[in-house]
């Protein structure tokens, strides 16, 4: 699996609560990177001995994830970095941010930092379509991360005999991928997603599979503005959630 480097505000800048970009990490981030295909790399939980790992990382990493709430210095700084060697990157921030540039030519997810439920759901899924279009849009190796050998295959030097084997590649361990609230195997009985149409046909009393809460029925769904909420009981109880077309929420087979 593709790695995706996180860069996240350190600590709790003035204004926001205790752990709530832990709570961004948690609800938005890590589900979105397991949408789209990634795990997730947070570069404020590593401890480097050498600075320049984080540059490293910065430029080695698939795609790299940004959050820009609170004018985040390094941030800023990853996405210059990334910008300048075109390399994948997303951006995002909460809506009370600004920031001093004009930042819509990079498309940033904005996402409510209210955190509500409603609101979190379809922040996550937005965020996973944009990471998967950062790759989808991927420009040609820049040359000069393969004159710097960034990137690149490392290998261990052997003497040359005749019965010698050729070398196996160094490979990076990763550390072991965190536990992710995303169902994985899905039942047998889970089917495709809905399509847009199929997402607003659904009614009181239809059965559905969520790739968070697993198997449940709607109890009601009503309108907020643009989009249908709807009430849907899993196991797990009840939740609230915005009735997208989505990979989120699939058909049951008969």
């Amino acid at each position: 699996m593709d790695k995706c480097f996180i860069l996240l505000p350190i600590e709790e800048p003035t204004g926001y609560s205790q752990g709530h970009f832990n709570r961004v990490y948690d609800y938005v981030i890590v589900p979105a990177c397991r949408a789209a295909g990634f795990w997730p790399h947070r570069a404020d939980t590593t401890t480097y001995n050498n600075p320049l790992e984080v540059v490293k990382n910065m430029i080695d990493s698939e795609v790299v994830l940004c959050d820009l709430s609170a004018n985040n210095s390094n941030a800023l700084y990853g996405l210059a970095i990334r910008q300048s060697l075109d390399l994948p990157i997303t951006l995002m921030k909460d809506m009370k941010s600004f920031i001093a540039f004009d930042a819509n030519e990079f498309g940033v997810v904005e996402y409510d930092e209210s955190l509500r439920i409603d609101n979190v759901q379809k922040a996550m899924e937005v965020l996973s379509q944009a990471l998967k279009g950062a790759i989808e849009n991927k420009k040609p190796r820049y040359p000069l991360l393969d004159r710097l050998s960034i990137g690149l295959p490392q290998y261990v030097p052997v003497e040359e005999t005749s019965d010698s084997t050729p070398p196996e590649p160094v490979v990076e361990e990763r550390p072991k991928e965190p536990s992710l609230p995303i169902i994985s195997p899905l039942p047998d009985y889970v089917g495709e997603a809905f399509t847009a149409e199929q997402m607003e046909k659904i009614k009181t009393g239809d059965s559905l599979f969520h790739l968070h809460y697993g198997k449940g029925k709607v109890n009601f769904i009503k309108n907020a503005g643009k989009d249908k909420l709807a009430s849907i009981q899993f196991e797990a109880g009840p939740k609230l959630l915005v009735l997208i077309a989505s990979d989120f929420f699939r058909k049951i087979n008969k």
